[in-house]
This record gives structure tokens, C-alpha cells and sequence, in this order.
């Protein structure tokens, strides 16, 4: 090979490697804006989420202040205490044990061999 022929060779060889590299950085660089174009829609969608986020808690901070509001205008109505019960004279307590110990006791109850049969609604299926 002379001079003549090597330095076509090389130009060719710089112009290919010219073209090979702007082709690799022009798809690189394509590639480069989807993945940052992605990157910003996905830290968007973040952001929007938060924001989200943040506007149910004060939501749920208001209903949370107001349900306590509500519980201290409703206050429910005191419950009558029952009165105690009427004491027992020793002689009507007497008559009921005597009573109690004359009636025959009461029969065993056979265990039963299987559990009694619960439908169950249909919601639970």
C-alpha cells in the first residue's frame, strides 16, 4: 500500500467513524430525552400524589373536628341507675332454700355427638 491509497483509506475511515459516532449520539440523545421526558411525568404524578395526600389529611382532620363537635353537642342522655334489689327477709330465704332442696335436681343433659346445623347467610359464601 502506498500514500496514495492509505490516505483515502483513512479519510473514508475518519468519515464512517464521524458518521458512526453522530448516529450513536443522535440516537443516544433521542433515547436521552424519552428516559428524562418519563423521568418528569413520573415526578409529576409524585407530586400530584402528595398533593393529594396532603388534601385528604385535612379532610380528614376537619370530619375528625367536626365528628368531635357533634359528639359534644350530642351528648346522650344519662341512664337511670336501676334501683337496688329488695332485701330478702330471713324467713322468705329460708322457705326458698328448703324449697330448692326438695325439688328433685335437675337431669344431666346428654352430650350431644355433633354440633347443631347454622345456616349461614348468603353474604358469607
Amino acid at each position: 500500500m502506498d500514500n496514495g491509497q492509505l490516505l483515502p483509506l483513512l479519510g473514508g475511515f475518519a468519515l464512517g467513524a464521524a458518521l458512526a459516532g453522530g448516529a450513536v449520539y443522535a440516537w443516544a440523545a433521542k433515547k436521552l430525552k424519552r428516559e428524562h421526558e418519563r423521568v418528569m411525568h413520573v415526578e409529576q404524578a409524585r407530586q400530584l400524589g402528595a398533593q393529594q395526600v396532603t388534601q385528604a389529611r385535612k379532610q380528614i382532620e376537619q370530619l375528625q373536628r367536626e365528628c368531635h363537635e357533634l359528639r359534644l353537642a350530642v351528648r346522650p342522655a344519662p341512664r337511670p341507675v336501676p334501683p337496688p334489689p329488695a332485701p330478702i327477709d330471713a324467713a322468705e330465704a329460708t322457705r326458698r332454700y328448703a324449697e330448692s332442696k326438695l325439688q328433685p335436681p335437675a337431669p344431666v343433659e346428654a352430650p350431644k355427638p355433633f354440633k347443631d346445623t347454622v345456616v349461614l347467610p348468603k353474604s358469607q359464601y
